[in-house]
C-alpha cells in the first residue's frame, strides 16, 4: 500500500516549531508535499533566513515522515516565509531594518581579494574601538568563509523570537556570522539570491541595539555582497584592505572603483602584512614589496590609514579567539591607531554624523 498526503500531513501535526510550540501545519510551513512510490519530498518554510533551529526542525520533520512504514526515503527542503505570512504568525511583521533602528555609523571592511587579513582588520578594529569605550558589533557578511566566530573564539549559536535574530557577544562586541548558524565545518552553499536576502535579514532582523559602530566584514571582490550592503543601508564609509604585492594592488582598484561606482564614501586604505620586523632589532624586511598602499591611496587620492606588520602574535590571536587589540599593548597598536583615525574621519565635526538610521 502506498503512501498517500493525508498520512504526512497527519504525521507532521505532531511536529512543533522549536520556538513557538504549535504544529507545523497550524503554522503554515509546510508549504508543499510531492510523493512519488516510497519516496517523500516536503518544503517547510521556516520564519527567518539562516533560522537557527533549521536542522532541528528538519531532523524531527525527517523522522516523523520516516515512521510512516509505507515511507522509505525523506528529502526535507528548506525555503523561507515572505513577510505577509511572518505577520499572520507574529502579527505586526518588523520593519525591514528594524534592528538598524539604533546603529548610529556603520563601516565596511572590503577588499579587492582573499587572503588579504580584512577580518583581522575587521575583528581587531572592533575590539579596540570596544576598548576605546564605544557601543561595537560586527556582521560578518562573507557568507562563504565566515572566520569572525573563530577570532572572535564564539562557538554558541544564536537564539531568535518573534522574526529577529539575537546576536552573540564576546570581548564587549556583539557579533553575528553565518559561521555560528551553519556549524563548524558545514559548507555554506548559497547562490546570489541567497545571499543577498540573508545579508539583508542579518542587517535589519538582527536585534544589535544601541550601537555607536556597526563594523561589517564584507566577502572580497565585487560581487553580490558589497552591492546589497551598499545598496540596503547608508554606510558611513568603507576600508579597504590591501597588502603591498602588485597581484592585491590590481585587485584593489576594482574594489575602489566600485564603492565610488555606488557613491560610497571611501575613508581609506590599510596596508596589512606591510613588513616583518626581525626580531631583536630595528630591521624590517618587505616580504610582500613595499609602498604598495601608499601608491593606491595618492592614486585615488585617499588616506593611508594604517600599515600593520606581518607579527605571529597577531596570528595567533586569530587562531585562538583573543585578538591582540583585547591588550593595549605594542603589538597592537597600529590598530588601535587605525580605530582613531576612524573615529576622528566620521565625527570629526565632535559628534557622531550616523544620526538614526
Amino acid at each position: 500500500m502506498a503512501v498517500n498526503r493525508e498520512q504526512v500531513i497527519d504525521v507532521l501535526k505532531k511536529v512543533n516549531d522549536p520556538e513557538l510550540h504549535k504544529s507545523l501545519i497550524d503554522l503554515g510551513m509546510v508549504k508543499d508535499v510531492e510523493i512519488a512510490g516510497d519516496n517523500v519530498r516536503v518544503t517547510i518554510a521556516l520564519t527567518m533566513a539562516g533560522c537557527p533551529l533549521k536542522d532541528k526542525i528538519k531532523a524531527e520533520v525527517k523522522e516523523a515522515l520516516l515512521s510512516i512504514p509505507e515511507v522509505n526515503e525523506v528529502k526535507v527542503v528548506l525555503t523561507t516565509m515572505t513577510s505577509a505570512e511572518r505577520a499572520k504568525i507574529f502579527g505586526q511583521e518588523p520593519s525591514e531594518m528594524e534592528g538598524m533602528k539604533g546603529v548610529k555609523n556603520v563601516i565596511a571592511v572590503a577588499s579587492g581579494k582573499g587572503g588579504v587579513g580584512k577580518s583581522t582588520v575587521s575583528v581587531n578594529l572592533s575590539v579596540a574601538l570596544s576598548r576605546m569605550g564605544y557601543k561595537v558589533g560586527i556582521l560578518d557578511a562573507d557568507m562563504h568563509g565566515p572566520d569572525v566566530p573563530v577570532m572572535l573564539g564564539i562557538s554558541d549559536r544564536p537564539i531568535g523570537s518573534r522574526g529577529m535574530l539575537f546576536p552573540l557577544e564576546k570581548h564587549g562586541i556583539k557579533m553575528m556570522s553565518t559561521g555560528t548558524l551553519a556549524g563548524d565545518g558545514t559548507p555554506i552553499i548559497w547562490r546570489g539570491p541567497l545571499v543577498n536576502k540573508a545579508i539583508k535579514e542579518f542587517l535589519g532582523h538582527v536585534a544589535w541595539g544601541n550601537l555607536d559602530y556597526l563594523i561589517v566584514d564584507l566577502p572580497p571582490g565585487t560581487g553580490d555582497a558589497p552591492l546589497t550592503v551598499a545598496s540596503t543601508i547608508p554606510i558611513k564609509g568603507v576600508i579597504i584592505v590591501t597588502t603591498p604585492q602588485r597581484v592585491a594592488l590590481s585587485d584593489v582598484r576594482r574594489s575602489v572603483g566600485l564603492f565610488l561606482k555606488e557613491n560610497i564614501p571611501i575613508l581609506g586604505i590599510v596596508e596589512n602584512m606591510s613588513y616583518l620586523k626581525i626580531p631583536g632589532t630595528e630591521n624590517v624586511i618587505d616580504i610582500f614589496g613595499s609602498g604598495g598602499g601608499e601608491k593606491v591611496a595618492r592614486a585615488f587620492r585617499l588616506p593611508l590609514l594604517a600599515k600593520i606588520p606581518i607579527e605571529p602574535e597577531i596570528r595567533k590571536g586569530g587562531d585562538e579567539g583573543e585578538p591582540v587589540a583585547v591588550e593595549k599593548k605594542e603589538v597592537s597598536r597600529p590598530f588601535y591607531e587605525l580605530a582613531a583615525r576612524v573615529v576622528e574621519l566620521v565625527e570629526k565635526d565632535g559628534k557622531a554624523r550616523g544620526a538614526d538610521i
